[in-house]
């Protein structure tokens, strides 16, 4: 503990989490606003996946522009020019029409592409290696932390004030963490990759770099599905909670505020145990497989199921679905090549936010087909099935060719 302590780890650390917090719950405060907001803007609630689909779809483009940014502008000042983005994207949304809507949440999408790529490469350079997956997986706790302040402040808030008021409380906080971490800019933004000039080549690398590595490109699949599980269930809940269940929008509100905490102290958990009691790919199969326990359960509630047990369901969806994510980055720099961890953090970010970016989308599509929740649900669950198969299928081929 004393080198991690001794480290600029202990500065980058709480910088990086404070901006994905609050680039997190930009992006997680659409669905839960959107009961309310959608309605008011003409657009039916079913296609709530179309606006995260819409953040996702330039994140997972953005994401792959990080090396040359970092390299001019520095980790600190980068993740500055993010929360603009992003406070930009809530000036948009909350002018309440469904055009700048959309193009509010592609600038919030703007701001959330870099945003792992450039927290994963000052932390590689600035973390002892022993504490990484540690580290990593504290950095990852700002996910759901950020999804929990979305689903207790823009409730209350909405309730009180109005959507637009509780859409533009992430504006404050942007604004907040902007001024908070200025002082450490200096010191963090000298750690910077080599320059690089933005070339088609350039953009590709990142793909082309998980692509060529075995191991990479099998995390990269897993990240995928278990992304796009994981925010098609954020982007739903709200509005499946208090459409088919009945429940207000607070209640619902507060079990999107469950599965978003939830992910936090499992986070820490896990990232104390992988490669210590567990290999991280044992752990990220046992998740997998908690998550498609959970997606059954979700499948089967009714009005007559009590609150207390919806909440232990979505509690252990919280777990799964919201616990992976630090371990997944992590794995992707421990495999990374030498100065690359931003590059390949982008490579396989691209994968994740492909899966983030389609899997809404569909699942939306299935229910408007269908009819049914369920069935949605049923088509996550199988999907997080194969997700485990695949991590099984390659631990097989890796220890083979060992």
């Amino acid at each position: 503990m004393r080198d991690l302590l001794r480290s600029d780890a202990v500065i980058a650390l709480p910088t990086m989490f404070a901006g994905q917090l609050i680039l997190t719950m930009a992006a997680y405060t659409l669905p839960v606003a959107a009961p309310a907001a959608l309605p008011a803007m003409g657009v039916p609630t079913v296609f709530v996946g179309s606006f995260t689909t819409a953040v996702y779809l330039v994140a997972m483009v953005a994401g792959l522009f990080t090396a040359p940014i970092l390299s001019r502008l520095g980790p600190v000042r980068t993740m500055q020019g993010l929360l603009l983005a992003a406070l930009a994207g809530v000036v948009l949304f909350d002018l309440g029409w469904a055009a700048t809507a959309a193009l509010g949440a592609m600038a919030i999408g703007l701001g959330s592409g870099p945003m792992n790529p450039s927290g994963s490469y000052i932390l590689a350079r600035t973390t002892p290696p022993r504490w990484r997956a540690f580290v990593f997986s504290v950095k990852q706790c700002a996910t759901p932390a950020g999804g929990m302040l979305a689903g207790v402040i823009v409730p209350a808030v909405l309730v009180r004030y109005g959507w637009q008021a509780a859409v533009g409380t992430v504006g404050l906080g942007a604004i907040l963490v902007i001024l908070l971490i200025q002082p450490v800019r200096r010191r963090l933004d000298a750690v910077r990759p080599p320059a690089r000039r933005v070339t088609l080549a350039s953009v590709a690398e990142p793909i082309k770099l998980v692509l060529r590595q075995r191991e990479l490109r099998a995390i990269s699949v897993m990240g995928y599905i278990y992304a796009g599980c994981q925010l098609t269930l954020a982007s739903y809940l709200v509005v499946y909670m208090t459409e088919q269940l009945g429940l207000t929008i607070a209640a619902a509100g507060g079990l999107f505020a469950i599965f978003s905490f939830c992910g936090i102290p499992v986070r820490i958990f896990w990232g104390a145990l992988a490669e210590r009691a567990l290999s991280s790919r044992s752990i990220l199969i046992l998740t997998g497989v908690m998550m498609a326990a959970g997606f059954v359960l979700t499948a089967s509630f009714t009005r007559d199921w009590p609150l207390w047990a919806l909440g232990l369901v979505i509690a252990l969806l919280g777990v799964s679905a919201n616990g992976w994510v630090g371990l997944f980055f992590a794995e992707i720099v421990r495999l990374a090549p030498e100065d690359m961890a931003s590059d390949a953090s982008g490579g396989g970010q691209f994968f994740a936010y492909g899966g983030i970016m389609s899997m809404p989308l569909i699942f939306g599509a299935i229910v408007a087909a269908s009819g049914s929740y369920a069935v949605g649900f049923g088509v996550l669950t199988a999907l997080s099935l194969l997700a485990v198969a695949l991590l099984v299928v390659s631990g097989r081929k890796k220890s083979r060719y060992q």
